[in-house]
């Protein structure tokens, strides 16, 4: 899969959001975008999973242009939404049984993917924020999509999580996945990706750093 940016602007009452952004992802890699709140990472990821509409520009997925929500594509983008009164492999049954894609097998391989216990009753308004991340990160994989657009995912969890999310996102890259990851912390990507991309004032600026 590739996906083209061209020229994206998003203006809103007058602010400038993202500035003339272009970009080509390609599957098999793996994206980073640094740059500290406000810079523009989130709104640059809602455009492109066409949860909010570009001022301009043209975003092509393998030459099409893109008009609507993106398919085939798992995402954190700020607090994903969950019942907090069920628990986590129930919250992931309602999501499954709403799209038709992952059956129970595959639900409780991801959310024992980020040590979640598949059996465990707790109730999801319950838990720790390091147990939501890993929650979130479970519904972003639970599909099994070809893109995963992630913002901030390793927020809130612990060092031996954030190595086990890490080993999870380098092995979907080995399957061929195109993996978007976003971070205040330059360091909590870099190892991860085969290019970083700074944001500042809703502008890109690529690394000296890029593979």
């Amino acid at each position: 899969m590739r996906i083209e940016m061209n020229n994206i602007n998003k203006t809103i009452k007058g602010v400038s959001l993202l500035t003339d952004i272009n970009l080509a992802l390609e599957s098999g890699h793996i994206y980073g975008f640094v740059g500290d709140n406000g810079s523009g990472k989130t709104v640059l990821f809602k455009v492109l999973l066409g949860l909010m509409h570009k001022t301009s520009g043209t975003i092509l997925v393998d030459g099409r242009e893109q008009k609507d929500l993106m398919q085939d594509v798992g995402f954190i983008i700020e607090r994903p939404e969950y019942i907090p009164y069920y628990s986590a492999k129930k919250n992931l049954e309602i999501i499954a049984a709403y799209r038709k894609v992952a059956d129970d097998q595959r639900i409780c391989t991801v959310l024992e993917m980020f040590g979640l216990d598949p059996s465990d009753k707790k109730e999801v308004g319950k838990y720790s924020l390091g147990m939501k991340q890993k929650l979130a990160l479970s519904m972003a994989f639970l599909e099994d999509p070809k893109v995963l657009i992630l913002d901030e995912p390793l927020s809130a969890l612990d060092a031996d999580s954030v190595q086990e999310a890490r080993k999870r996102i380098l092995e979907e890259k080995e399957r061929g996945k195109l993996i978007l990851i976003a971070s205040h912390y330059p360091e909590d990507i870099q190892s991860l990706c085969d290019e970083v991309y700074w944001m500042k004032n809703g502008h890109v600026l690529p690394s000296k750093e890029n593979k």
